[in-house]
């Protein structure tokens, strides 16, 4: 039998992965079937909702992992965060199946990856095609318009929010956000 690494995760040649359900298992799988976690839905167009974990995301979802791996962060725009001393969450509202999702959620990842600061931390909740989180506390009094919102938190209030796409790239956002 033939194994094969694929960003990280362990695959035999008949397909099966040897690395059941990564995460905390709060997440669902809205109908789909099989031992493959997308059944026969295409994986970019799979749909994760609830609390997921980044490793769910890169791991089980081949296009976010694609875009984590290729993405390159501009480390110069992030220099005001690095010594950041201030905690900071980020709620990531997300769509599995929506394509900017799949491009800035990676990307927002290997920013924080690289920043390396205790200090802000993220969560990432997955919604389906209709808005709906299922039964995720995280996402009480939240509403969002597009996809992904990333909601930058201080002390439980919201400071400010990045959604869909940004012209001047995550990092700036971030950056600026947080001055």
């Amino acid at each position: 039998m033939m194994k094969r690494l694929i960003l990280g995760a362990l695959v035999m040649s008949s397909g099966v992965s040897a690395m059941p359900g990564m995460g905390n298992g709060n997440a669902s799988m809205d109908g789909l079937k099989g031992n493959n976690p997308h059944g026969a839905v295409p994986m970019e167009d799979a749909v994760m909702v609830g609390k997921l974990t980044s490793q769910q995301l890169i791991f089980e979802m081949i296009p976010m992992g694609r875009e984590y791996l290729a993405y390159k962060v501009n480390t110069e725009a992030l220099s005001p965060l690095v010594k950041r001393e201030d905690k900071v969450e980020i709620l990531a509202v997300l769509g599995t199946w929506d394509k900017v999702s799949q491009q800035q959620v990676p990307r927002m990842m290997k920013i924080l990856k690289i920043l390396d600061n205790p200090n802000i931390t993220a969560e990432y909740v997955g919604v389906d095609k209709k808005g709906s989180a299922g039964e995720t506390p995280l996402m009480e009094g939240v509403q969002v318009i597009a996809f992904p919102t990333f909601i930058v938190r201080q002390g439980g209030k919201e400071i400010g929010r990045i959604e869909g796409q940004t012209p001047q790239g995550l990092e700036t956002a971030l950056a600026q956000l947080l001055r």
